[in-house]
């Protein structure tokens, strides 16, 4: 049997030795049990005689029906786990200070009050936590959907400096009686949610939340109303001397706290100061005429306010977040949208606020009227500019103390994805300048007449399939002269003449032809034996690349240059297949580059936060394997065909990366490339009478970004002087 332990149910003491009070009527002087696990009241319990004081350790407490006595449930220097009431536990006591429906005292104290029913104290408190300063504790205040936990003087108290309440979660309705508190707080209150369907009111000059000392979350998701002059949503502070500088180190009202005419939304003060560390409103505090949102005291301080309370300049007047007294040390305005921004309306102001964006701000360009009103220079400490995600803001005296935000520039996110879309473009335009440099070491003029000399003319047009593609024509000029009957070198041109892009995102300039060289020998004139050809190539284009416009990203625009170089050498080997047919299996390497210098994009009238960009360089050292075939199909027509692979052995895809906006990342150039690619050609030529020569081919790539491709198509016309 566990140790005996005396029992106060409402002042009413019976000896039973029972293991629980069921449904009954109980009278009496005493109830003394060895052992309650629960007290289930299922009748009617009353008292009409003055309560004892009384100790219990017990595990759970149930009241499912009412109860109404002088002094309740008073737990004096012990403790008990979880009180459940789903009834009525009704003080109705006359105006005495130790009376209320829950209490504590002599370091009792409750882990969980849990309230589907109705806790009231009609003349003194719903729930008071330690009656003296020897200290009190309760863990966990509930107050569910419907409950309501009602107090002469306070709803729930936390009477002294050495009581701790952990959390207190309301769901249902906390009142006051008029002139009086909602909940009062001497001592610490850990946390305080007041949940989307709860209520805290008192009326006639009440306060509906005090705090006296210290307490850490507020959160209002609900209502919190109040009324009659003088009467305050939630009061940070003291009258005297005895509790110095009440604190709350985070407030946060998500709901309304909404008052009456005269009386004050938030009041901040203390005779020895009082401190809100920070102060977050994206609801509403508003009040009636005469009264003030928020009022700090001079000696008081708010570090931080955040507010999103307002409008837009049509409606600031009557939907800003007033404010009166000494200036947080820092106000942030909380941006959603062009037309729902924090407004903060001052009236006798002292002090100076650092103005700043929220973190987490919608923010657009554009301009947000009437930020601030009832400022004046000398209340705005610090810059009254700076840069947040991508923007530049600066604040505006638009008119006598009314201040407008205007905010030029772009977001970092948008800017962001527009250097990603313009990577994607330039990409194309990288691997059309490749490609063309590439196809160039295929050029040739093998068409000699009695001086050794060959002159190709002709023309190229080269397609690059992607989701943005685009294509290029060009002119062409070779030349070759044989050195030795089996040995030539030449020359070549490729001249742009168009280049049609799918968007105007990246231009190149037609002024630079590419220029080539190469040499070739060849064991035997029919194409059997061994061949061997080098060439190597240089090319250079003028390129404006205008960004795309995402979202609040600007269109900037530069210029810069885009130079492609390589060489490649190729060996093959013919072996005949037939007296017409040639065979010609081969192996070769290429190394090619393409750089574009850095630049700068230029200012303009819709261009305010121009990029500067580093320089984009690629490189490739691929191998190539295949084979060629070529057949006399009559003595004037020729067909050639080849298939093969390449593979980079070694390559560096380079990043895009701008700077001028804070926040943006290097855009991999190839994240993915496609390291092993086939290719492959097919073409025919026709001599048209002795040493000239009528050819035509097409050139198809596999290019080293995911999913692009290139075809090229080739006319010459060939003489042999």
């Amino acid at each position: 049997m566990k140790n005996l332990h005396k029992v106060l149910l409402f002042g009413i003491f019976i000896s039973l030795p029972l293991t629980s009070v069921l449904a009954q009527t109980c009278s009496g002087s005493s109830i003394i049990v060895s052992s309650i696990q629960t007290c289930a009241n299922g009748a009617t319990i009353t008292s009409t005689s003055t309560p004892l004081s009384n100790s219990f350790n017990e595990g759970t407490i149930s009241n499912a029906s009412s109860a109404n006595s002088y002094s309740s449930f008073y737990v004096d220097g012990y403790s008990i786990g979880t009180l459940t009431n789903s009834g009525d536990i009704i003080n109705t006591a006359g105006s005495d200070n130790n009376a209320s429906a829950i209490g504590t005292t002599n370091n009792g104290s409750i882990v969980e009050v849990i309230n589907f029913g109705t806790i009231s104290g009609l003349n003194t408190y719903g729930i008071i936590n330690g009656l003296d300063s020897t200290g009190g504790y309760i863990g966990t205040i509930t107050n569910n959907i419907g409950a309501t936990i009602f107090g002469g003087y306070s709803a729930i108290e936390n009477y002294d400096n050495n009581n701790t309440i952990s959390n207190i979660s309301n769901s249902g309705s906390i009142i006051g009686g008029p002139g009086w508190y909602g909940v009062l707080n001497y001592g610490t209150i850990t946390a305080f949610t007041n949940n989307s369907t709860g209520v805290i009111s008192t009326t006639d000059s009440g306060y509906a939340v005090t705090n006296y000392f210290q307490m850490g979350n507020f959160i209002n998701n609900g209502n919190i109303s109040f009324n009659g002059a003088g009467g305050i949503g939630f009061y940070n502070g003291y009258y005297s001397v005895d509790y110095p500088n009440p604190t709350v180190n985070n407030f946060i009202n998500n709901g309304s706290i909404l008052g009456g005419a005269d009386t004050y939304g938030i009041y901040n003060g203390n005779v020895n100061g009082a401190t809100i560390v920070s102060l977050t409103n994206t609801g509403t505090i508003s009040t009636g005429l005469g009264g003030v949102g928020i009022f700090n005291e001079t000696a008081s301080s708010i570090v931080t306010l955040n507010n999103l309370q307002g409008g837009n300049s049509f409606t600031a007047a009557t939907t800003a977040l007033t404010y009166q007294g000494n200036l947080p040390t820092n106000y942030n305005i909380i941006i959603n949208s062009p037309t729902h921004y924090g407004q903060l309306a001052g009236a006798s102001l002292s002090g100076a606020t650092t103005f700043g964006i929220y973190a987490g701000s919608a923010l657009s360009k554009g301009s947000y009227t009437s930020v601030l009103s009832g400022f004046t220079t000398s209340n705005l400490a610090g810059t009254t500019s700076g840069n947040y995600n991508g923007f530049t803001w600066s604040l505006n005296n638009s008119s006598g103390s009314i201040w407008d935000l205007i905010v030029t520039g772009a977001s970092t996110a948008d800017t962001q994805q527009s250097l990603v879309n313009t990577a994607a473009s330039l990409q194309n335009t990288y691997t059309l300048q490749n490609s063309v440099l590439a196809n160039s070491f295929t050029y040739d003029c093998d068409v000699f007449g009695a001086n050794n000399i060959c002159i190709s003319a002709g023309g190229r047009n080269t397609a690059v399939q992607a989701a943005n593609g685009m294509n290029n024509t060009s002119g062409l000029l070779i030349a070759a002269y044989r050195a030795m009957p089996l040995v030539r070198v030449g020359a070549y041109i490729d001249q742009n003449l168009s280049v049609n892009n799918a968007g105007s995102t990246v231009n190149l300039g037609n002024n630079t032809p590419l220029i080539g060289l190469f040499g070739v020998w060849s064991e035997r004139q029919d194409g059997t034996g061994t061949q061997v050809k080098v060439s190597a190539a240089y090319g250079q284009k003028n390129t404006t690349i205008t960004r795309q416009v995402v979202g609040t990203s600007e269109a900037g625009s530069g210029s810069s240059q885009l130079n492609s170089q390589g060489a490649q050498v190729v060996a093959k080997y013919g072996f005949g297949i037939t007296e017409n047919t040639v065979l010609s299996p081969y192996v070769g390497m290429r190394y090619t580059q393409n750089n574009m210098g850095g630049y700068t994009e230029g200012t303009s009238a819709t261009v305010t936060a121009p990029l500067t960009y580093s320089a984009l360089n690629t490189n490739a050292t691929t191998a190539l394997a295949g084979v060629g075939a070529h057949h006399r199909l009559t003595p004037k027509a020729t067909l050639f065909a080849s298939a093969g692979i390449e593979s980079d052995t070694n390559a560096s895809n380079g990043t895009y990366s701008a700077t001028g906006i804070n926040g943006l990342t290097s855009v991999n150039f190839n994240a993915n490339p496609v390291t092993t690619r086939p290719t492959a050609s097919v073409g025919a030529t026709y001599l048209v009478e002795k040493n000239q020569q009528l050819g035509l081919s097409g050139i198809y790539r596999q290019e080293p970004y995911q999913a692009v491709s290139t075809t090229t198509v080739m006319a010459t016309y060939t003489v042999g002087l």
